[in-house]
């Protein structure tokens, strides 16, 4: 394990753990029910499901489906959304590599220069609703995180009214985005002020900011 830990850093317990979970997915020496039919008093063997996210084939898509399902019932306000994906430089993925629960701290950021684009182009103080999913892994299984918001196609006033936005500006969002991250990294002590300032006046910072239509 250790030749990889410089590429990929330290084997976190949790990954063991699922690994391990989906190996035993199905196996009927772990556990399983018996079900008996009550009119027939058939029986059969129902084997228990590792019920891991994100490894499993079987039982990752089973939970996104219902996972899905339940926010369109239950949190999706009737307008229009819009899908965003917010992304990092190649830079700054050792301190969120090796700190994984700063991951969590990237949507503030995301969600404060979403709001701050809808003002600018509204002219007007909206909140918008966002649903967001951190993925950490990219295509290839490398750590590649970045940030999947569902995003209302505008926000509600003060009155509670809805005011759509007719086009979200990604140029102007990555460098709203690429602000508020590296204002929130410089006081944790993550990343000097000078070396910050000095990323954010690179005509390409790394940063990416693509809404889907």
């Amino acid at each position: 394990m250790s030749r990889f830990a410089k590429e990929y850093g330290f084997l976190r317990p949790i990954i063991k753990e699922v690994i391990e979970r989906y190996l035993d997915c199905g196996n009927p020496k772990c556990r399983f029910g018996r079900i008996r039919c009550p009119d027939c008093h058939g029986e059969q063997l129902l084997m228990f499901s590792c019920r891991t996210r994100g490894f499993c084939p079987s039982c990752h898509a089973k939970r996104l489906e219902e996972w899905g399902e339940w926010m369109r019932e239950t949190h999706l306000l009737n307008v229009p959304h819009r899908p965003v994906v917010f992304t990092i430089p190649k830079m700054l993925l050792l301190l969120f590599r090796c700190n994984r629960k700063l991951l969590a701290s990237l949507c503030q950021p995301a969600f404060r220069s979403l709001v701050c684009s809808f003002e600018v182009v509204t002219q007007r103080s909206l909140m918008p609703g966002v649903i967001a999913v951190i993925q950490a892994f990219g295509e290839h299984i490398n750590f590649h995180p970045r940030l999947h918001f569902l995003v209302t196609v505008g926000g509600m006033d003060e009155a509670g009214i809805f005011h759509k936005v007719p086009l979200i500006d990604d140029s102007r969002l990555e460098v709203l985005f690429a602000k508020e991250v590296l204002v929130d990294l410089v006081p944790k002590e993550l990343l000097s002020g000078e070396w910050a300032a000095c990323l954010f006046s690179w005509r390409r910072t790394g940063f990416s900011v693509h809404s889907c239509v």
